[in-house]
């Protein structure tokens, strides 16, 4: 029998002590626009954000779409310059996928399903370093490695600054094919987008025509088809995990009996608890009602830039009119969570100057 490979996590989350300690700053989350603007256009501005990551105990943290925005870039010199800036103000820390936030809030929720106390994750989860945005990373080694040497390697292999830099992602990945495959993604996301919008639309007809009615129902219908569809069969698996396939139907019923099924109130907990599901429902269901706005690749950015940024920030700077409305008005999620929205280079001015007084 073939001995199986050594697996190292290169991070592992007893040493991911300066990820803790970046958690307890003030985060500013920039969308990739904001970025752009002031490595390019306002060097003011981008003293003022240096100012603050050296002496107001600040920083600038960074994310997938943040980081697929700069790769994105046909100006290699622009690229070059935005991601230095960003190497800089985020000190390598970027927010993790949207997706495996979501799946850590849908972790922490099913206590609520179970009847237990509302609980909500810490900001040191949702964070780590750039390479790891997409997910943990870990060495493999073959099977005649030694335990003791395989870790010692991965140690050294954790401590290199490449893999905090978006520069040295920029200057090594294979940026045209990457940009082909973002464009894709992004032609894939309008396609599908569009047809779930086109087939709301007879259901959007059939509502009441109040605005704040059908809102309130858009929403309620979103948030129901997270808990059926994300929350409920992640609340399954761990269950599977501690009592076993033979009793879980009964544990299961059990837990229903005590706990009950469900009603308004019980939702609105489980969704304090999920803030980035949450902003997700929101947009799904205003992007719903507002159907006949034609669908961008931009919105895919824009959305995973709100629903990370929005939800776990203190600050977001967003340079889209229509999702500051939003978030600003329509949807409570960020103010709940502490989270002040801002519109544009004037709004992060704004905060820059309050940081600094």
């Amino acid at each position: 029998m073939e001995s199986e490979k050594l697996s190292i996590p290169v991070f592992r989350d007893e040493e991911r002590t300066a990820v803790v300690a970046a958690a307890k700053k003030q985060l500013v989350y920039l969308d990739s626009n904001i970025w752009i603007h002031i490595a390019e256009q306002d060097q003011e501005v981008v003293e003022q954000c240096r100012r603050a990551v050296r002496t107001c105990n600040t920083l600038f943290p960074v994310s997938d779409p943040a980081v697929a925005e700069v790769i994105d870039q046909p100006n290699s010199l622009q690229r070059s310059r935005v991601a230095t800036l960003m190497d800089e103000l985020s000190e390598g820390v970027s927010f993790r996928f949207a997706r495996d936030i979501q799946m850590l809030e849908a972790d922490q929720a099913h206590n609520i399903l179970l009847g237990n106390a509302e609980v909500s994750i810490g900001r040191e989860l949702v964070l780590c370093w750039v390479v790891e945005r997409l997910g943990r990373v870990a060495l493999e080694f073959p099977p005649n490695w030694n335990r003791e040497d395989a870790k010692n390697f991965t140690e050294l292999v954790a401590q290199q600054s490449q893999l905090r830099s978006v520069k040295w992602l920029v200057d090594h990945l294979p940026d045209d094919e990457m940009r082909v495959r973002h464009a894709k993604s992004l032609c894939d996301y309008v396609q599908k987008m569009a047809a779930t919008i086109a087939k709301s639309v007879p259901h959007f007809q059939g509502l009441v025509k109040d605005k704040d009615k059908r809102r309130k129902r858009l929403l309620l219908e979103e948030r129901v088809w997270v808990v059926k569809n994300v929350l409920a069969p992640r609340a399954t698996r761990n269950l599977l995990k501690v009592v076993g396939p033979d009793r879980i139907m009964n544990v299961i019923a059990a837990i229903a009996e005590q706990v009950g099924e469900g009603n308004e109130q019980r939702l609105e907990q489980i969704m304090r608890a999920i803030p980035c599901l949450d902003l997700q429902c929101h947009i799904m269901a205003e992007r719903t009602s507002n159907h006949t706005r034609r669908v961008r690749g931009q919105d895919y950015y824009d959305v995973e830039h709100a629903i990370v940024g929005a939800a776990y920030a203190d600050v977001f700077v967003t340079s889209d009119r229509h999702l500051y409305d939003l978030l600003t008005r329509r949807c409570k999620v960020p103010i709940a969570r502490g989270c002040q929205v801002l519109l544009g280079v004037g709004g992060l001015r704004t905060v820059l100057n309050y940081v600094a007084s």
